[in-house]
């Protein structure tokens, strides 16, 4: 598990508060959620780079068949949500996960580890069977590559609730058992 920074100057101790807490974190998140942790790398950056990162990310993974003007629509939409989210988790190429983290929301040493905690156990979810397949049709649909049918639409919408509905149980559960747990 990696950890860095992208286009940002300062927070140096929050970094290095999440270098301190990830491997715990991790560890923690592993013995506690279904699924197996993938190569997982977190950076901590700016709403920006959230929004910059993940389209790049998700166009990676699509494998660089995305039109300009869909890519820029797909910045445009993200841009606005990136501002005001503590973290996502973006799945990689090669099934690997980019956890993203907001500098600007993660900013106190009590945020990191729920927002961690949150975002690992999505990183998880996406090794659960056929959810990758689930997201990369989600991305197919938002970049405007295939349309999405509508049965398919509500399933992928169900799935999302249901992930995050767990992701916030995890984090309330294993949040306070991170503080314990030794680095």
């Amino acid at each position: 598990m990696k950890v860095t920074a992208h286009r940002l100057f300062g927070h140096r101790h929050i970094l290095r508060e999440i270098q301190h807490v990830a491997p715990s974190a991790a560890e923690l998140v592993r013995r506690s959620v279904r699924g197996r942790l993938p190569r997982t790398n977190i950076v901590l950056t700016t709403p920006q780079g959230l929004t910059e990162l993940s389209v790049q990310t998700e166009i990676a993974l699509l494998g660089g068949t995305v039109t300009p003007k869909a890519r820029t629509q797909a910045e445009r939409e993200m841009r606005w949500a990136d501002r005001s989210v503590f973290g996502k988790a973006v799945l990689a190429p090669k099934g690997a996960v980019l956890v993203l983290l907001n500098a600007r929301k993660v900013n106190h040493g009590n945020q990191v580890a729920p927002t961690l905690v949150h975002e690992l156990v999505h990183a998880m979810q996406f090794t659960r069977p056929g959810i990758t397949d689930l997201i990369l049709a989600g991305l197919r649909d938002s970049y405007g590559l295939e349309p999405m049918l509508r049965r398919d639409e509500r399933r992928y919408e169900r799935q999302l609730k249901a992930h995050e509905d767990e992701a916030y149980r995890m984090e309330d559960r294993l949040t306070p058992q991170l503080n314990a747990y030794p680095a």
